[in-house]
């Protein structure tokens, strides 16, 4: 009975063993996928093996897609709570959330301008005909969560269409798109860029409270 009781704990101990190994190789992928993405770099499954010290094959084992790798380093590399301890007043709550976003995207450049190329190569590919491949978006909601959440207190004082304009035009002056247009087109240092996009967005809730007020 001892021998059985021996040889069952040593086959459960075998198995726990693959087990962990298995998680250890899909996190030194994660690890991959993410570092090459801080670098700027395109991630596609071989590389990131070769980055993990695996082969390609393996990494196919667990990942089918560099779309799903790039899904789950997404997840990964996700930031902190955005939305925590924001003050009461709109005008604080967006200025809080595009500086939040700006420091993020700023102190990380490379990494967003490599997601933003993903999803652009991936646009490129469907051709436009759905915001879905495998069940992957191509671009997330979060920054228009985000904006939602910050203008939540406006939801008695303007109308349903001023509300929804204001924050249609709001996602188009922070995030990456707006990291690019103030680093590259504009030439802006990081620390400008963010006040730019903080003035921009104060710019457009000023016009749209005061043109309430006025009607």
């Amino acid at each position: 009975m001892e021998g059985s009781e021996r040889s069952a704990e040593g086959a459960r101990g075998a198995r726990d063993g693959r087990r962990n190994q298995k998680l250890r190789t899909r996190r030194a992928l994660l690890d991959a996928a993410a570092e090459l993405l801080r670098e700027g770099h395109p991630v596609t499954i071989a590389d990131a093996a070769e980055a993990a010290r695996v082969s390609t094959a393996t990494a196919y084992r667990y990942f089918s897609s560099p779309q799903e790798l790039l899904r789950e380093t997404r997840t990964l590399m996700r930031a902190p709570d955005l939305t925590a301890d924001l003050p009461a007043d709109p005008a604080g709550r967006v200025d809080a959330i595009v500086s939040r976003v700006a420091d993020m995207q700023l102190a990380n450049e490379p990494a967003w301008r490599a997601m933003l190329s993903a999803s652009l190569e991936r646009s490129l590919k469907q051709g436009g005909d759905g915001p879905e491949e495998d069940g992957f978006p191509v671009r997330s909601r979060n920054r228009l969560d985000l904006t939602r959440t910050a203008l939540a207190p406006l939801t008695d004082t303007l109308p349903p269409s001023a509300l929804r304009r204001l924050t249609m035009a709001l996602t188009l002056v922070y995030g990456v798109e707006s990291l690019v247009s103030t680093r590259d087109v504009c030439e802006l240092e990081a620390a400008e860029a963010k006040e730019v996009m903080r003035w921009a967005a104060r710019s457009l809730l000023d016009t749209a409270l005061r043109e309430e007020i006025e009607d």
